[in-house]
Parts: structure tokens; sequence; C-alpha cells
């Protein structure tokens, strides 16, 4: 019986892990702004998408600037702009060309969130390189990409 008992608990762990997997999630997709004649009338340096979740145009879509500058860590809002088509949000360049940058998106739906880190390589975001997490994207994370770029 005890055996039984811890199998079932074993199962019932392995379930409470594995359905949410399988029931899908909530990510950002990030895409070229010169794929939308909007995006690049704005001079859009990076578009996304929140995915995953029932009504894309409904998250909430944040983003920062965070960088170092002058020797100074700096954190700046950006202005996130939801285009035309329904949840696509396009990213003009709001911060200073001298430092080293990571761009932070942060999604949020229906109390989950989702996050992007897009470092910026030669003063353009390096959307190949983005690390995506889970969640917010913590200033360990940020700080991870920031010394690496």
């Amino acid at each position: 019986m005890r055996k039984l008992t811890m199998a079932c608990r074993a199962a019932l762990a392995v379930a409470a892990v594995c359905v949410p997997m399988l029931a899908g999630g909530f990510w950002i997709t990030l895409g070229n702004p010169e794929a939308s004649p909007e995006a690049r009338a704005m001079n859009a340096v990076v578009t996304l998408m929140p995915t995953g979740c029932g009504n894309p145009s409904a998250a909430k879509v944040t983003a920062t600037a965070e960088g170092i500058a002058g020797g100074k860590r700096t954190s700046l809002p950006l202005v996130v702009k939801a285009l035309s088509k329904p949840g696509l949000f396009a990213i003009t360049r709001q911060w200073p060309a001298e430092g080293k940058w990571v761009i932070r998106v942060v999604a949020s739906y229906e109390g989950s969130q989702t996050s992007a880190l897009i470092p910026v390589k030669n003063n353009e975001p390096a959307r190949q390189l983005a690390k995506y997490v889970s969640g917010a994207a913590g200033d360990r994370d940020v700080a991870g990409l920031l010394a690496s770029n």
C-alpha cells in the first residue's frame, strides 16, 4: 500500500509539471520591423507580439532600455506603440548611442508574465541573441547580458 501511495504521489507530481507544458505557454515573439510598412514608417527597431494568450492585443506590454553609459547603470522607460495589426507592437530607438544596452520587454496577460531581453549590438537590437524568460526578467538577467555585451 505504501508503494502505491508513493507511486500515486510521483504520478501527480509529473502531471502537475507536464500538463501546463502541454497546454501551451505565454511568450513574446520578436519580429523584423522591415516586415511591417507601419513599423518601417515610424522607424521602429523591433516589433513584437505576445503569443500563446487568448487575445494578444489585450496584453499589456512594457519596455525599458537597461544600460551602462558613462560608467553609470541606467534604466530608461520606453514607449511601446500598438500597431494597427491586433497584437503587434513596435519600439523605436529611444536610448543614447553611447554605452552598452539591453532592451527589457515584459508582457502581461490575465495574471501571466513573460519577458524578452534583447541585447543592443552596434547600436541595433540583436533579436537573434535575445534571451526569453518566463515571468518578469530580473536585474540579474539584465546584468548578465550587459556583462557579455
